[in-house]
């Protein structure tokens, strides 16, 4: 299932459990917000087209984060007549991860996504009964890679195991090659099986 919606001027695809980068809302981190202006919901085979919005439609979302963009420079120059301005910008963010998309006033009963976020954690559970303590850098993982985890709010093996891949990708300087590197570690220390 998903839903296409309009905040801040944009049009966004969304479905349950992703996390996206939307203009600046006023709300603070960890509260919940319904957007209403949901222009289109598809569920399957079955798509209801908005005429301008479909009635009823809602999309909850829950504020991970308010940031700013990277800072862009504005010149402006003539030629000729001695003028020129410099100036710098950096654009204002809310990162939101959308929780579930309501359909006239039902909600979606449980996605996909949600479904394997709760089977990871009932493993993970499973799995790190007894070595939740651990550190993170027990686990051989470079200097750099620890700092930004623990940036993150990532402190022990055990935060590290709750969190899914979307919202570590999501910590500002954690990319692909660091997950990568997160992977090889904990199969290696026997956290997760290969």
């Amino acid at each position: 299932m998903y839903a296409i919606i309009e905040t801040g001027g944009k049009q966004y695809k969304v479905s349950a459990g992703q996390s996206i980068e939307v203009e600046k809302i006023p709300a603070s981190v960890g509260e919940r917000v319904d957007i209403s202006n949901v222009l289109l919901v598809a569920d399957g085979g079955e798509v209801v087209v908005g005429k301008p919005t479909v009635e009823g439609a809602k999309v909850r979302a829950t504020v991970v984060e308010q940031g700013r963009g990277r800072k862009i420079t504005v010149f402006k120059f003539k030629s000729g007549n001695r003028y020129h301005r410099k100036r710098g910008h950096r654009q204002s963010y809310t990162r939101l991860r959308v929780e579930s998309i309501l359909r006239g006033g039902v909600e979606e009963v449980q996605s996909v996504e949600t479904a394997a976020m709760e089977e990871r954690e009932a493993a993970v559970a499973e799995v790190a009964v007894g070595r939740a303590e651990v550190s993170i850098e027990e686990l051989g993982l470079s200097s750099r890679v620890v700092g930004v985890l623990r940036d993150g709010g990532i402190e022990s093996v055990e935060d590290l195991l709750k969190t899914d891949e979307e919202e570590l990708l999501a910590i500002r300087g954690f990319g692909a090659k660091s997950l990568e590197q997160v992977r090889a570690s904990l199969k290696a220390k026997g956290f997760i099986k290969a």
